[in-house]
């Protein structure tokens, strides 16, 4: 009797051990193949996007650029609701033979619905018994433009972007086309152009179909910039106006007498005088400008008379002349560069 009892409490351990090893396969099965399947990855990563919680869409798919190229992948480039994807979703998910996972995705973005797809490879474990899953193959775009070469600095959804932050793909002629990294999404672009200068903006749909290469930022310099520029030369003009020599390095306008005798006479009291200043007539983006011929300046010296180098008289005459040279503006300050030129008559 007490042979019996003892089996069958032996049973009954061996059944109830059995138990709870099939319950604890069970639960392990049960959270390998939900909290920690690829797909829960994928379902945070996706719903981040949406959210415009990009900093954490970032961390779960660490895109490999540099810092610097990272940045439209903040939040700050997630403007608003409208302008992120919406009802984001997992569609399938097939392993490859390599063991990574292909997860197919759609989602919604200005009223059309859109595939895509992401790729998640195991990479290590946690919790010694469950797969660490990673996102190797993120949701990224390439944002891309055009505009001109002379112009390094825009705005994209309220972010100041440069140049540095974006892959240069080509130039044509005076334009370049820049592609930055973004997650899908509705990108407006403009130039960073300041008081001085007009743009443009662009409203891009970044999606699995790409932006257009077509797309060219416009800047051009506007009537701010031309009255400040204008109002400059004439400073600088008057500054010319008061050198008490023939020529000047800097200023467009001098003058290189002829004498008839052949001799170097000496030449005193020499002035200028502003009569009208010239029109600026182009303005180019690259910091150059010109102005038309139609400055006049006023010129005196005493000198020896032509035909009796003993008698002394005035001279007086005026020249006409134009400008070219070159900007540069700092902040609202614009600071000019004349060539110099000098008239020989």
């Amino acid at each position: 009797m007490v042979k019996q009892c003892s089996q069958n409490k032996g049973i009954i351990i061996t059944v109830i051990c059995a138990c709870l090893l099939l319950a604890a396969y069970s639960c392990y099965a049960l959270l390998a193949h939900t909290v920690f399947a690829p797909r829960v990855i994928a379902d945070e990563y996706l719903t981040a996007i949406a959210k415009g919680d990009y900093a954490t869409a970032t961390e779960l798919g660490k895109p490999n650029l540099t810092t610097s190229r990272q940045i439209l992948l903040s939040n700050r480039a997630a403007k608003s609701q409208s302008a992120r994807i919406s009802e984001p979703r997992v569609t399938s998910m097939t392993r490859e033979s390599d063991g990574t996972y292909t997860i197919g995705i759609s989602y919604e973005l200005n009223r059309k619905t859109y595939d895509d797809s992401i790729v998640i490879a195991r990479s290590g474990s946690q919790y010694l018994l469950f797969n660490k899953w990673t996102i190797i193959r993120p949701l990224l775009k390439q944002l891309t433009f055009n505009a001109p070469t002379a112009h390094d600095n825009f705005v994209v959804n309220d972010v100041h972007v440069s140049t540095h932050h974006a892959e240069i793909t080509s130039y044509v002629d005076d334009s370049r086309t820049m592609a930055f990294t973004a997650y899908p999404g509705t990108y407006t672009v403009k130039a960073d152009t300041g008081k001085y200068f007009n743009t443009n903006e662009l409203t891009i749909h970044l999606n699995a179909d790409g932006a257009p290469f077509d797309r060219y930022i416009e800047i051009k310099p506007n009537g701010e910039l031309k009255t400040a520029i204008a109002q400059t030369l004439h400073n600088e003009l008057n500054e010319c106006a008061t050198m008490k020599t023939l020529r000047k390095d800097g200023c467009p306008f001098g003058y290189t007498p002829i004498f008839l005798s052949g001799e170097e006479p000496t030449i005193t009291n020499i002035s200028w005088a502003m009569e009208s200043y010239p029109t600026i007539d182009d303005l180019q983006l690259n910091g150059t400008y010109s102005t038309r011929y139609d400055g006049r300046v006023k010129r005196v010296f005493e000198a020896p008379d032509d035909f009796n180098k003993d008698i002394r008289r005035i001279w007086t005459d005026y020249e006409t002349f134009s400008v070219d040279g070159t900007y540069t503006i700092d902040g609202d300050k614009i600071r000019l560069h004349m060539d110099s030129y000098g008239s020989y008559y």
